[in-house]
């Protein structure tokens, strides 16, 4: 009787082993899945942001371009309302420098924890 019983044992354990395999392989490609679609996710907030700031930026340029010369008909100087229109960009990236970590830094890493978590 302890033939059988230790030989029921053995294959009970050998069972035991091959379901903790399984359990430990399913569990690996449960996080590559996750990894994969934290991933996917990040990058395509990514590349959307980067689409929209880039023709925000074309944009821009052409309302730059539009101010220099409307000031410039305004004033009847031209050379004088593109330094102004780049004076107030100067200004405006010193703003931006001095708060950069409220404006710039903590919205984007906000964004990009709260992407990759849910």
């Amino acid at each position: 009787m302890k033939d059988i019983d230790t030989e029921t044992l053995l294959e009970a354990a050998g069972e035991t082993a091959e379901y903790a395999k399984q359990y430990a392989k399913l569990q690996l490609d449960y996080f590559r899945l996750e990894t994969a679609e934290a991933v996917a996710k990040a990058t395509s907030s990514l590349v959307a942001t980067l689409a929209v700031a880039i023709l925000g930026l074309v944009a821009l340029i052409m309302l730059t371009v539009a101010a220099g010369f409307y000031l410039g008909q305004l004033w009847d100087n031209y050379p004088l309302a593109f330094t102004c229109v780049s004076g107030f960009y100067v200004l405006l990236a010193g703003l931006v420098l001095i708060f950069k970590d409220r404006w710039v830094t903590n919205p984007l890493l906000t964004n990009l924890i709260r992407s990759l978590f849910n």
